[in-house]
């Protein structure tokens, strides 16, 4: 299956050498073909999505870097505990992992992320979870954290499945 052969890093949500190719009014994320071929693919109905979603990511071509703007809405979340559902996205080669992204799209190619900055979540586990490729749902603290080079704002942590 897709995932279980997905080893991805995403060390900078997208490599900074893809991004010097990109032109400055292009989309932030995933190229518009992608993004446009996972409307027909499953993707999670949580509500959570839709608010985080509402954080405004800049990126700064130049230094290869994004900044994230947190609404009142989800700065209001940051050390609550949230239950999200999305896909998993694997970070090293294991048939478990404590440590991966969630999505809330189907991802369609190995080398983009699925979505924008404000639509992936890293999640820490407290005990390994199997590598899915179907919806998993995860409950733990949300936590709104700045990783700026890898393109990554939001956590859960301790999240269970």
């Amino acid at each position: 299956m897709i995932m279980k052969s997905f080893v991805l890093l995403l060390a900078g949500f997208v490599s900074t050498a893809v991004f010097a190719a990109v032109p400055s009014n292009a989309p932030i994320g995933q190229p518009a073909d992608e993004r446009a071929a996972q409307k027909g693919l499953p993707q999670s109905a949580s509500a959570l999505w839709g608010v985080l979603r509402n954080t405004k990511i800049t990126e700064d071509l130049k230094r290869g870097l994004f900044s994230a703007s947190f609404p009142a809405e989800v700065d209001a979340l940051n050390g609550t505990t949230v239950t999200l559902a999305g896909f998993m996205l694997p970070i090293d080669a294991k048939t478990k992992t404590k440590h991966f992204l969630l999505s809330k799209y189907t991802p369609v190619c190995f080398f983009c992320p699925p979505g924008e900055p404000n639509e992936v979540v890293e999640v820490l586990a407290d005990k390994a979870l199997p590598v899915s490729d179907d919806l998993v749902t995860v409950t733990g603290k949300l936590s709104l954290i700045d990783n700026a080079e890898k393109g990554l704002f939001f956590r859960i942590n301790t999240a269970g499945r």
